[in-house]
């Protein structure tokens, strides 16, 4: 670019900060109990209509057949405090060449609330991983009526975060992992230790399964794992099935206890559409957290509960607010 190209084409810098994924964990994970206040606190103002939200549906675009696809999440929430403007972009990688062992790839982007260009990019891996976890305690929180022994079905990123959230944050005291892969189970059961002494942590094997008060599913499975009356727990959290072709539940669970969803936009996608599709249940029949986050009484009633979360771009800006709180003065975004 010459000195004349440069008068009129005016270039100018875009400031940016990276987060990398470790940054992520770090930050989230340090005070656990802070992060699950922040998001919990921000979810019962928005129920309060304190803060505004503008939450597109999720796009998501399959790619080949094979379960591969990328998501676009946009969301805006605007409140007397400020507006955070965020958007992900991530994929399900299937191949795992370039990236091995990394089921979801991509980057969050924060959004200048004013100028629109781009303040921070993230590593969306652990973000997505972390704030589905977190997500999973709230459920736990607000609509689990027994709480001491929790079996996290998939011991994966997302399996290992919702036991960690749950323990830390809900006073769960004992959590059994299971996974097709024995090994990847002991593993989250030694990590999980690690971090948290007081938790009794453990491995099984689906089928030596016995009662517990809570099952977390958190797989990439394409058959129903769970049907009633799912080890008769007061509540089952399904966490893994976010794509049409894939499924945690058996249809059985549609009539059999009473449904709840983080966001609408859950029953777009895995088994709840497919039950909406079949005539098993109507709009009607599934409860979003708002009712809880609004009320001030607890939920009544002795049906077992079932709670549903595909991934909701909410939960990936009130956690990218938080981060940026996280990170200090010079990274907030400005008013």
């Amino acid at each position: 670019m010459n000195a004349a190209e440069l008068r009129v084409l005016r270039t100018a810098p875009e400031p940016y900060r990276v987060i990398d994924d470790a940054t992520v964990h770090q930050l989230l994970c340090e005070s656990p109990r802070d992060y699950f206040s922040h998001l919990l606190s921000r979810l019962r103002d928005i129920a309060a209509g304190h803060i505004k939200v503008e939450l597109p549906p999720k796009q998501v675009f399959a790619d080949g057949g094979n379960g591969a696809d990328f998501r676009v999440m946009p969301c805006v929430t605007r409140s007397a405090g400020g507006v955070i403007k965020t958007v992900k972009l991530v994929g399900t990688n299937i191949a795992q060449q370039q990236v091995a062992d990394q089921i979801t790839v991509g980057k969050a982007l924060v959004i200048d609330a004013i100028e629109n260009y781009i303040t921070h990019v993230v590593d969306a891996c652990l973000l997505s991983s972390a704030r589905t976890g977190l997500c999973a305690a709230i459920a736990v929180h607000l609509l689990a009526r027994r709480r001491q022994k929790l079996v996290v079905i998939g011991s994966g990123r997302v399996g290992y975060y919702s036991a960690l959230f749950a323990a830390a944050c809900c006073d769960v005291s004992e959590i059994i992992f299971v996974d097709a892969d024995v090994s990847r189970a002991e593993a989250a059961a030694a990590a999980l230790a690690a971090r948290l002494p007081q938790v009794m942590c453990g491995s099984a094997t689906i089928n030596t399964l016995s009662r517990c008060d809570i099952v977390i599913l958190a797989t990439t499975s394409r058959r129903a794992l769970c049907a009633p009356p799912g080890w008769h727990a007061d509540l089952i959290v399904s966490l893994g099935a976010d794509i049409d072709c894939q499924s945690e539940l058996d249809a059985a669970w549609a009539t059999a206890a009473d449904l709840y969803v983080d966001t609408p936009d859950t029953a777009r996608f895995g088994d709840l559409r497919a039950w909406l599709a079949a005539g098993l249940i109507e709009d009607k029949n599934i409860n979003n957290i708002n009712c809880l986050l609004s009320s001030p009484a607890a939920p009544t009633g002795n049906r077992q509960r079932l709670f549903i979360s595909t991934g909701s771009a909410l939960f990936d800006n009130l956690t990218l607010e938080y981060l940026l709180r996280r990170l200090g003065p010079t990274a907030q975004q400005r008013r």
